[in-house]
């Protein structure tokens, strides 16, 4: 493939300057903070369901493992070798006249056969193939070389260059289904740019080239800012960058392949499928019948592989023909939020009597499209101490969370996106769920007030784009109180917004208050702890270490002068001091049955807040190989220690176990997840040391 072993050294020695620039260049901040959208990227790729390239020196995880699989796929390259393909290599002007070629006729533009001598002096030592190809690409006018007599076959190509060739190629493409055409770009309206802050030295020429490819999702550059046009062009980027070509074409594998946009994203889809059908050279057929059906997510194939009622599978010389570029554009439903849909395509079986679908046996393809579920709320925490005072998402300005406003305090609020299907509205409940939702834009506003009025107000403080977890992160700094002045008592209110774009309905919106003092610490509250939710009954009786903490009002512990008063099932209370650290301690074993419910009540003087009660159930070991316990009514999960309580009996579950859920074997994980206290379980076999059968009667 090499013309020469000088050559492919020359090229070779450009790698480590090649590198060194790409990662000085990624380096380097960008200097705006917001960059533009690609408008005229492809619907559709070329490259579904392609298989390996099986090139040794382009591992799985290499950025460019997909595109160099591509062309290779198409007949492209042929590699370096027969199990190299040189990624990191320069691109000789004489390899990238033959990529070009190949690329040109597999994206259905027109190449003669027969070019007309170009007049380069310089190529009469190449192979008669690379000869023509750069006759050939003279002849359409991608290249007139270097001079009227000389191209220059042994020079390296600049990613400059590259852009200019590639742009001038996809002049003579028709786009495909899905695709655009760098005329879509020209003649379009919106402002056409990039986000490459280098291309002050380019020609206008090369900045139309670059820009326009990147408009249509063909380029890319080393960096998130930096094109680097000068650079020479290595063999992984071009691969890219042909891809990028093909996938506005009408360019698709052999046979029968289906694509959707989108396949995935959030709230409601109306989602587009094209159904393709090429020869084995690659070409559209027209005419062929392709029965196309879908299932949404609650409909599966039955037990013999059949469609379920009501879905027609079969396929028919009648069944939808593909159109004179070999495509289907099917009528498509939308898919609901959180809901999904697969679609399928089949060509039948003409050697089949009948042509009923069957998933075991059918040569099909699919694609399935999925819909997450959208935010329709944002919920607010902060790392505020979670003993405080008040509630961060209180509304009024004497309930907002109170923060000790000493020199060094400030509250990091994390806003984070939300659904709940059933009341969006009602925040105090448990239906809730994250939405890992990125891209989001959240409007902060902040508004601070004083005891002497508004200080502060600014509905559109600060723009947070959401991470991938969907999630922004606001800090607030505190005031910085001291004794001479009266700066140290703030309110700030804290407003996230996301507007929805329609003036019809209500964005999402979601208020933090903060409350700033430095009042002296008084008891405000305390929590109680007393261990496990369960206690193994032992000797007939339990054991309890009880743990007492107290808090001031800006959720620090406080004590010394304080006891607590503890009562154990109703029983006379002891008292226990509490400790400068906040914390006061009682164990105590109790006489009691299997099934008691044990509550622990503490009272503290001098704190009015009402303390939470904690309860025990004391339980017992269901007996081993004992008797079969039918429609047991689960009272309790205990899934971190792989147990469930029925009444006052606890069983235990492991991997080595049998699961049923209704007639279907499931393992351990399938079984954890629809186990609940709502559940109702036949225990058949209990084997605590050994495999135990357990089946859920009634899911939760």
């Amino acid at each position: 493939m090499f013309a020469s072993i000088s050559r492919f050294r020359r090229q070779v020695a450009v790698l480590t300057a090649l590198a060194l620039m790409a990662s000085m260049l990624a380096a380097a901040p960008a200097v705006a903070d917001e960059h533009p959208e690609a408008d005229f990227t492809a619907t559709y790729t070329a490259c579904v369901d392609i298989p390996p390239s099986g090139f040794e020196d382009v591992p799985e995880n290499h950025a460019n493992a997909g595109d160099i699989d591509c062309i290779a796929y198409y007949g492209i390259t042929k590699g370096t070798s027969a199990t190299t393909y040189s990624p990191l290599m320069s691109v000789t002007r004489e390899h990238m006249a033959l990529f070009l070629i190949r690329l040109a006729n597999r994206v259905g533009i027109e190449v003669t056969s027969t070019p007309d001598d170009p007049g380069f002096t310089d190529t009469g030592d190449l192979s008669e193939g690379s000869q023509t190809a750069i006759a050939q690409l003279a002849d359409l006018d991608i290249t007139k070389g270097t001079s009227a007599t000389t191209y220059s076959p042994g020079d390296s190509v600049t990613r400059g260059q590259m852009a200019l060739f590639i742009h001038r190629l996809m002049g003579k493409m028709t786009a495909g289904a899905g695709g655009s055409s760098t005329d879509d770009v020209a003649d379009s309206e919106m402002e056409v740019k990039s986000p490459f802050t280098d291309l002050g030295s380019a020609t206008k020429t090369a900045y139309d080239a670059i820009t326009a490819l990147w408009e249509l999702g063909v380029v890319s550059g080393i960096s998130d800012t930096a094109y680097a046009p000068s650079a020479l062009i290595t063999r992984a980027a071009m691969a890219e960058f042909m891809v990028g070509v093909m996938n506005h074409s009408n360019l698709r594998p052999a046979g029968l392949s289906i694509q959707a946009n989108p396949t995935s994203g959030f709230g409601p889809l109306s989602p587009e499928v094209v159904v393709s059908y090429r020869n084995d050279s690659f070409a559209p057929v027209e005419g062929v019948a392709v029965q196309i059906f879908s299932l949404d997510q609650n409909q599966e194939f039955d037990e013999d592989g059949g469609c379920p009622n009501g879905v027609d599978c079969a396929w028919s010389e009648n069944s939808e023909p593909t159109d004179t570029d070999g495509n289907i554009l099917p009528a498509v439903a939308a898919i609901a939020d959180g809901e999904s849909a697969t679609y399928y395509a089949w060509m039948g079986d003409a050697d089949a009597d009948d042509n009923e679908f069957d998933s075991d046996t059918a040569n099909a393809v699919s694609v399935t499209i999925a819909s997450s579920t959208d935010a329709d709320l944002i919920a607010v925490s902060s790392d505020a101490n979670k003993q405080a005072a008040g509630a961060l998402t209180a509304d009024a300005a004497a309930d907002g969370l109170l923060i000790n406003s000493d020199d060094d305090s400030s509250v990091t609020i994390t806003a984070q996106l939300q659904s709940d299907e059933d009341d969006p509205v009602n925040l105090d409940n448990d239906n809730q769920s994250d939405v890992a939702k990125s891209g989001v834009e959240i409007t902060v506003g902040v508004t601070r007030s004083g005891p002497g009025g508004t200080i502060f107000a600014n509905a559109s403080y600060a723009k947070v784009t959401t991470d991938d977890s969907g999630s922004i992160t606001f800090t607030v700094e505190g005031p910085g109180g001291d004794d001479e002045n009266d700066n140290d008592t703030r309110d700030d209110l804290i407003t996230f917004t996301i507007d929805d774009g329609d003036d019809t309905t209500t964005d999402i919106f979601r208020t933090a208050r903060i409350r700033w003092q430095d009042d002296e610490r008084v008891p405000n509250n305390a929590t109680v702890d007393s261990g496990p939710a369960y206690q193994v009954i032992d000797d007939g009786a339990v054991g309890f270490r009880v743990t007492v903490r107290l808090y001031d009002q800006y959720g620090d512990p406080i004590g010394t002068d304080e006891t607590a008063d503890i009562t154990v099932a109703g029983g006379t209370p002891v008292e226990r001091p509490i400790s400068s650290r906040g914390v006061a301690t009682y164990s105590a074993n109790m006489t009691t049955t299997a099934g008691t419910n044990v509550t622990v009540a503490v009272e503290i003087t001098g704190v009015a807040t009402t303390i939470d009660n904690d309860d025990v159930m004391a339980v017992s070991h269901a007996v081993d190989d004992g008797p079969a316990v039918p429609d047991g009514d689960i009272s309790a999960v205990y899934a971190e220690d792989n147990r469930f309580r029925i009444e006052g009996t606890l069983y235990t579950y492991d991997s080595d176990d049998t699961f049923l859920i209704g007639n279907k074997v499931v393992d351990m994980a399938a079984f954890e997840k629809e186990l609940s206290d709502d559940d109702t379980v036949d225990i058949l076999v209990y084997d605590d040391d050994g495999s135990s059968v357990f089946a859920l009667t009634s899911g939760g």
